[in-house]
């Protein structure tokens, strides 16, 4: 009767998830920093988020114009001499997420690939929205850009 107890009880410890915590979000290649989850570009006359198929903006008044009815008043200082941002909506799949923003540049293939993709616990019902915009250094004219989701 022990060993059948003792059986049991391991059983039901072994089918037990591990504890699982939320990652730390990370950027790799040529992301310089991430803005603040505040920044989503929706067009509210369209009913249509900007950002679905991805984004890029390369001036302030792109940059105004995007981002005038969430944080007009609040933009984080970018200069568009130097830099653009990328920006690729996700909606969350799982739960504890944390995404990894990677961006690569091909100078053979004149080509930038923004990567965006989502490391959870278990996946679940999609709770929120990221619009995961991103600091580059400029892009050169007649270059690309490619937009991948990985989630």
């Amino acid at each position: 009767m022990k060993k059948l107890l003792l059986l049991s009880l391991i059983g039901l410890n072994a089918c037990q998830e591990p504890v699982c915590k939320k990652g730390i979000d990370q950027t790799t290649g040529l992301a310089i920093r991430v803005l603040d989850r505040q920044y989503f570009a929706y067009d509210q006359k369209q009913g249509e988020d900007l950002t679905r198929n991805g984004l890029m903006i390369s001036s302030r008044d792109q940059y105004e114009n995007v981002f005038s009815q969430c944080c007009g008043n609040r933009l984080e200082n970018v200069d568009f001499t130097q830099y653009d941002l990328l920006g690729l909506t996700t909606v969350n799949r799982g739960s504890n997420s944390h995404y990894i923003r990677d961006v690569k540049r091909d100078d053979t293939n004149k080509k930038i690939t923004y990567t965006v993709s989502e490391a959870y616990c278990t996946r679940s019902s999609p709770i929120e929205g990221h619009s995961n915009f991103v600091v580059v250094p400029k892009i050169p004219a007649g270059y690309q850009v490619d937009y991948v989701r990985n989630q």
